[in-house]
């Protein structure tokens, strides 16, 4: 991951920018959830906790996604995560 930053949308998520590599990875993972249909989850984990399990409607385009917490964790919990703080 390049970048993380709570989302300034108003609800509790966090912006994510992906390197190069990041993007590939995403983008391939994505592909294949789309590709098993709609019982297919993706699972988005930062260091050992589970933040959220997310249903792929389409496969991800370019770098940037958007992490939505789960319920007992915030978006800023989530940037302090990926950052190591």
């Amino acid at each position: 991951m390049k970048e993380s930053s709570v989302a300034e949308s108003g609800q509790s998520a966090v912006d994510v920018t992906f390197t190069k590599d990041g993007a590939k990875v995403w983008q391939e993972l994505t592909e294949e959830a789309v590709g098993t249909g709609d019982s297919a989850r993706l699972l988005v984990k930062v260091g050992d906790k589970l933040q959220s399990v997310v249903r792929v409607m389409d496969a991800m385009k370019g770098d940037q996604a958007q992490i939505v917490p789960g319920t007992d964790g915030s978006a800023q919990d989530v940037v302090d995560l990926i950052q190591g703080n």
